[in-house]
């Protein structure tokens, strides 16, 4: 008899825009790979009335749930509903839990339990931090959205110079509305930008998948990855922006100083299944972890994916490695 593995990805409106719709690409390709692997596979949706999704689960019964689900009712914040559903049915299941999902989900809390176990990340602060009192500093800031991903809104206007809280205060209120609600003021690394793609073994263990750099083109204003880099593909922004991996050759010392701190980001922050940890390196060097990607994309043309190849993983590895994980885990 077959394995059963259901994929569950959240509700994706036909009017959403191209981050959203995203996971229907990630859906399709994780369903190819599992059933040329010679899974059955059955797609659920997760919308708006979870026992809908309690009762297909039930009836499925599968041997492991391979999530997807990158927000509830519209908000990423909620997305760490989900592994509370498989859990308390359970069912084996991809991915981070749900507590670690909640708090990466929430950049601001991400970013104190950084600071808390000494993992190096700039400095972030909400409204109610900036009214107590706890601007430190003039300097550069980047206004970022607290609970929304995929660089919802950022731009080269998020990048602003700060001489007061007041600065920040207006710049949040005034970018509130393009980053989807709640933001924060994260201090502005100038300098280059990596990732570092983490995996674990059957056995438990984390391991480097791999890390790439993107590379800015040097005429850039403001060098970020922004929204339109990531989703309008052939955009200025888009070719403005090249992922790369010659300086894992090139700089060896750089690539094992951010793996080593991604290695310890996943321990920190109790990451498993399979993660993406993404950093910036001023002109001294020094490298700040800027998010921590649970359950990053996994889409076939997805960054995840690409630095797997580039290391020498085929796809189906890379998805057979994720499931085998999860089978086991929290199972009844």
């Amino acid at each position: 008899m077959k394995k059963i593995a259901a994929i569950v990805r959240n509700h994706v409106p036909s009017n959403a825009s191209k981050d959203v719709q995203d996971v229907i690409n990630q859906s399709r390709f994780v369903g190819k790979v599992l059933r040329g692997q010679g899974w059955s596979v059955v797609e659920v949706e997760l919308g708006s009335d979870i026992g809908e999704v309690v009762s297909a689960l039930r009836g499925i019964r599968p041997h492991v749930v391979f999530n997807l689900v990158e927000s509830f009712m519209g908000s990423d914040e909620l997305a760490s509903m989900a592994p509370v559903i498989f859990r308390n049915l359970g069912y084996s299941f991809t991915g981070a839990d749900s507590p670690v999902l909640f708090m990466t989900n929430d950049k601001l809390a991400a970013k104190r339990h950084l600071m808390s176990v000494d993992l190096p990340t700039p400095r972030g602060l909400d409204e109610i931090g900036l009214k107590r009192g706890r601007f430190s500093h003039k300097g550069r800031y980047i206004i970022k959205s607290r609970y929304e991903h995929a660089s919802l809104g950022l731009d080269e206007t998020s990048v602003i110079q700060a001489d007061k809280a007041e600065d920040l205060l207006a710049a949040m209120e005034d970018q509130r509305q393009k980053l989807g609600g709640s933001c924060i003021a994260e201090e502005f690394i100038d300098g280059r930008e990596f990732s570092v793609s983490l995996i674990e073994s059957p056995s438990g263990e984390c391991m480097i998948l791999g890390s790439a750099e993107i590379a800015f083109r040097a005429d850039m204003d403001v060098k970020i990855v922004g929204y339109q880099a990531k989703w309008d593909e052939g955009s200025d922004a888009d070719k403005s922006t090249v992922r790369g991996f010659e300086f894992r050759k090139a700089e060896p010392e750089l690539s094992r100083l951010l793996e080593k701190t991604a290695l310890d980001c996943w321990e920190e922050m109790g990451l498993r299944g399979y993660a993406r940890v993404d950093f910036r390196v001023d002109a001294n060097g020094k490298a700040f972890i800027i998010d921590v990607n649970a359950n990053p994309c996994l889409s076939e043309d997805a960054g995840f994916i690409a630095t797997a190849m580039e290391a020498g993983w085929k796809p189906e590895e890379v998805i057979s490695s994720i499931v085998k994980s999860a089978l086991g885990k929290y199972a009844n």
